[in-house]
C-alpha cells in the first residue's frame, strides 16, 4: 500500500501539477529541453501506471514495499488488514485498469493511423500529378501556386513541399533557411512526436498533461525546427522569411506549416542576442528539472500524510 500511494500520488502530481508548471516556462531559448520535459513528464505518468497495476497483482509485497515499511511501521502495520479486505477486489480492479486503457488507446491510434495514411495518399497523389522535382533540391517538390507556402509531408520518403510564390518573394539565401526548417521537421521526427501526443489527449483527455501537450508540442518543434534551421544558415535570414510569409499569408494556419500562431515568439527567440538565449536556456533548465522533482516530492508527501492517518486512527 506504501508503494502504491507513492507511486498514484507522483503520478498525480506528473499528470495535473507538472502540465500547470511547463505551460508558465519560457522553453522559447531551449525548446529541446522543452520537448523532454513534456514528453518525459508523459512517459513517467505511463510508468507510474504500470507500476501501479504491477503493485497491485504483485503475490506478496511488490518490491521496496518492505523498505518502506520499515520507514514508515505504522502504516505498515495495517496493511495486512487492507490487503485482507481488498483481496477480492484486487485482481477485478487490475484487469479493468490494463484493458480499458489500453484498448481505448489502441482504438484511437489505429483511428490517427488509418486516417493519417488516407490523407498521405490523396496527398501525395495530387502532388505527383500537380507537383514537380525542384532540381537544385532533393527530396523537394515545387507547386505552381502564387501563395507563398512551405510544409513537410512525414512518412517513408518523406519530402517538404514548395509553391513557385514562395520562391519568387525570398531571397537565395531565404530560401535555404526555409528548407533547412522543413528539413529540421522531417529529421527531428516532430510529426510522429505530435501525432502520438495527439493521440494520447483523445484518449486521455481528462488528464491535464496529455490534454495540454499538443499545443504546448506543437510550438516547441516549431522552436525546435527554427533553432536547427538558424544554425546552419543564418537566424536574420530566416527571421525574414517568416516575416514575407507571414505578410503573403491567405490561409489558416496549420500545425507544422511554416507560419504558426507563435509568430511573434519564434521571431523574438530568433532575434535576442546569443547572452540572453544562454541565460535563457540554463534558466529553462533548471525550472524543467525543478518541475520533475514535484513527482517525488509528491511521494513523499502522500506517504507522510497516510503515516500520520495511520496513527490518527491506529
Amino acid at each position: 500500500m506504501i508503494v502504491i500511494a507513492a507511486l498514484v500520488a507522483a503520478g498525480i502530481a506528473l499528470g495535473v501539477v507538472v502540465p500547470a508548471v511547463l505551460t508558465r516556462v519560457d522553453f522559447g531559448a531551449a525548446p529541446g529541453v522543452g520537448m523532454m520535459a513534456w514528453l518525459g513528464a508523459i512517459a513517467a505518468v505511463f510508468g507510474c501506471g504500470a507500476l501501479v497495476l504491477i503493485a497491485l497483482a504483485w503475490p506478496g509485497d511488490p518490491p521496496g514495499e518492505e523498505f518502506a515499511g520499515g520507514v514508515v511501521r505504522s502504516l505498515a502495520a495495517i496493511e495486512p488488514v487492507v490487503v485482507t479486505w481488498t483481496a477480492r477486489l484486487i485482481m477485478p480492479v487490475v484487469a479493468i485498469g490494463m484493458i480499458v486503457p489500453t484498448g481505448q488507446l489502441a482504438w484511437i491510434a489505429l483511428g490517427h493511423r488509418g486516417r493519417g495514411v488516407a490523407r498521405r495518399r490523396r496527398h501525395n497523389e495530387l502532388v505527383e500529378i500537380l507537383g514537380r522535382a525542384d532540381p537544385a533540391g532533393a527530396k523537394v517538390v515545387r507547386l505552381d501556386h502564387p501563395i507563398p507556402l512551405a510544409y513537410s509531408v512525414a512518412g517513408r520518403g518523406g519530402y517538404v513541399v514548395v509553391t513557385d510564390g514562395l520562391a519568387r518573394c525570398l531571397t537565395d539565401a531565404q530560401w535555404h533557411a526555409v528548407l533547412a526548417h522543413e528539413r529540421a521537421h522531417l529529421r527531428g521526427f516532430h510529426h510522429h512526436i505530435l501525432g502520438v501526443c495527439q493521440v494520447l489527449a483523445r484518449a486521455f483527455w481528462w488528464i491535464p498533461l496529455f490534454a495540454a501537450a499538443p499545443a504546448a508540442l506543437t510550438t516547441l518543434v516549431e522552436l525546435a525546427a527554427d533553432r536547427t534551421a538558424a544554425a546552419s544558415t543564418d537566424p536574420q535570414d530566416l527571421c525574414a522569411a517568416l516575416n514575407t510569409v507571414a505578410a503573403h499569408a491567405t490561409t489558416p494556419v496549420t500545425p507544422l506549416g511554416f507560419v504558426d500562431e507563435a509568430l511573434a515568439m519564434r521571431l523574438e527567440c530568433l532575434s535576442s542576442a546569443p547572452e540572453s538565449r544562454s541565460a535563457a536556456r540554463r534558466m529553462a533548465a533548471v525550472m524543467a528539472f525543478a518541475t520533475m522533482l514535484l513527482a517525488p516530492i509528491a511521494s513523499v508527501v502522500a506517504v507522510g500524510l497516510s503515516a500520520g492517518l495511520v496513527l490518527l486512527l491506529v
